[in-house]
């Protein structure tokens, strides 16, 4: 019959007969004192306690042993922590076998040390293994401008694509004195028809009523050339400075080919001439051709700057004007510059010069089968008779040319770099300029859609070859590899790694490393021969040490030293 009864010994006197309380009293506390020790340490009261002693927290000392040699293999019995404790817990330690968090978990349980887990793998040169980021972002109008940062951390919805995404950063910005508002997107995900998104969608998420909703302005994302320069070359950079917008960038990609350009007109600037302003008038007929019409150009700049007195007030508004009437004060035989006349004859300062390039070159109708004559003319300069040193009249001795191109890197097609921000009108026909050769400038239609694209950027230079990467040396720079930084040497915990926690098939290295209580970082290094000390002082100093030799280096708040621990003394080198 099964009792919970722990303890038989206060019942045994009262199991002999009445003449033993008399004439047996040494006898029955002897028998006592037999039943209180079985029932405490002998076999007798552990066999009733069995169930108890299957709770680790209840079970005796000496039975803790046989806990760890079923359930705690490879753990040496002097660890530190609760051994207790420790068995309720094992399983998370076992579950996490063959990863870092593993290891360190042993080191803390065992031996109440922080170690730090390096793998080499890391630091392994790759083939292609750099991290290419480039992010998305919309353009987008708030119909409330209070709500622009609410959609910051939110899945937004847009109403008409049912495309979704993340917003993980919301900005503003002025351009000129446009506001520009941008939200950066990951997670994106198109809606039913395909759409990432489109050009008037409102963007809503939950809670957010669809009239405060911001709604989609579109960015650039892809271009036509219009017309081109020569003399690019592939991956050049095309850019443009704007009053409403910034950022927006392509790159070359494609010239057209020897054939595909007929048509095509080269201008360039032989000699700039003298007495030029930028709005010019520029006249162009045909020399050699005979068909083609629209081309043209406008001029990019003036160099050379000289200003001069110019009248460029109409005299015919004075003709019946009396010069020498009272009524204005003039005596033609004394007037002077202060007197009425001068209003008549007012000048101004006028800044002319050399023209210094070309830009907006347009082809036309690119049906061009010769050559044109081009004239600049600037006819408030040319009335004043000045002539250049070929005798040729200042305001109309420019030299240009309009040559058939022969594809000499005309531009065909481009890509996109960046989307750049105010690019919001689908279409437009902006002029670029080739940041390599500022001569050069291509004429772009952009197409806009919802998602632009920023400039991509490597964030990490692994793959890179004049990166800080090693190349892979099937022991330490390995896929299999991984490193344990521990105070002293590994040896003293090597053997219980392996039994513990070391993966399979990997390699287990090990460097010696102390973090001191005065925030001092010290790594060890162990050398084996005294052949690996150059200097002769250091030499004198460990000739008469054993190995293996240590050698520490050392950061403190004075920065990185070294040191040599001699068997009799510390050396800082």
């Amino acid at each position: 019959m099964y009792t919970d009864l722990k303890n038989i010994a206060p019942l045994v006197q009262h199991q002999f007969p009445a003449f033993y309380q008399e004439e047996g009293e040494n006898f029955l506390q002897f028998i006592k004192a037999y039943y209180e020790w079985m029932d405490t340490e002998g076999p007798l009261g552990k066999s009733r306690r069995l169930g108890e002693y299957r709770d680790i927290d209840e079970t005796l000392d000496e039975y803790l042993d046989h806990f760890m040699a079923k359930y705690m293999h490879g753990i040496p019995k002097n660890i530190l922590t609760d051994k207790r404790l420790l068995q309720k817990h094992i399983l998370d330690l076992y579950r996490s076998k063959g990863t870092s968090e593993g290891i360190k978990l042993l080191f803390r349980i065992i031996y109440e040390k922080d170690i730090s887990i390096y793998t080499p793998q890391i630091d392994m040169l790759k083939t292609s293994d750099g991290n290419w980021v480039r992010r998305k972002y919309m353009e987008v109008l708030p119909t409330n401008p209070k709500n622009h940062f609410s959609y910051l951390n939110k899945y937004i919805t847009g109403s008409n694509s049912g495309a979704s995404a993340y917003v993980d950063e919301s900005i503003e910005f002025y351009i000129g004195n446009q506001l520009v508002n941008i939200l950066y997107l990951t997670d994106l995900n198109a809606g039913a028809n395909g759409d990432e998104f489109l050009i008037g969608d409102y963007l809503i998420y939950d809670g957010l009523s669809i009239t405060d909703a911001s709604y989609v302005l579109g960015s650039a994302t892809t271009a036509t050339v219009v017309s081109s320069s020569p003399d690019n070359a592939i991956d050049d950079v095309l850019a443009i400075e704007a009053d409403t917008g910034r950022g927006i960038q392509f790159a070359v990609s494609k010239f057209l080919d020897s054939n595909a350009s007929r048509g095509y007109l080269s201008f360039k600037l032989i000699y700039g001439g003298h007495g030029y302003l930028l709005n010019s008038n520029i006249n162009m007929g045909y020399k050699t051709a005979t068909t083609g019409s629209g081309a043209s150009f406008k001029i990019k700049s003036i160099i050379n700057p000289i200003i001069i007195k110019h009248n460029d007030t109409p005299i015919s508004s004075y003709m019946s004007m009396l010069i020498a009437n009272t009524n204005y004060g003039v005596d033609f035989n004394s007037g002077n510059v202060s007197s009425i006349i001068d209003e008549a004859l007012s000048y101004t300062d006028l800044t002319i010069g050399t023209i210094g390039g070309l830009r907006a070159i347009t082809s036309g109708d690119r049906q061009y089968d010769g050559s044109l004559f081009v004239n600049v003319n600037e006819p408030s300069i040319t009335g004043y008779g000045w002539r250049d040193s070929y005798g040729r009249l200042w305001g109309n001795n420019a030299i240009i040319t309009a040559e058939l191109a022969v594809a000499n890197g005309t531009v065909d097609q481009v890509k996109l770099i960046s989307s750049g921000y105010g690019f919001n009108t689908d279409k437009d026909v902006l002029t670029f300029t080739n940041i390599t050769n500022d001569d050069s400038e291509v004429q772009l239609e952009l197409t806009t859609s919802a998602v632009g694209l920023e400039e991509g950027y490597w964030k990490d230079t692994a793959g890179f070859l004049n990166s800080n990467k090693y190349i892979q040396d099937s022991y330490y720079y390995q896929e299999y590899a991984y490193e344990i930084q521990v105070e002293k040497s590994l040896d003293k915990y090597v053997d219980i790694v392996k039994k513990t926690m070391h993966p399979l098939g990997n390699k287990l290295f090990g460097r010696p490393l102390l973090i001191d209580d005065d925030n001092t970082l010290t790594v060890r290094l162990q050398i084996d021969s005294v052949e690996n000390f150059e200097a002769d002082r250091i030499y004198d100093i460990i000739k008469t040490d054993t190995p293996p030799y240590y050698v520490e280096v050392v950061w403190d708040d004075n920065g990185p030293y070294w040191r040599y621990l001699s068997n009799n003394a510390i050396y800082v080198l």
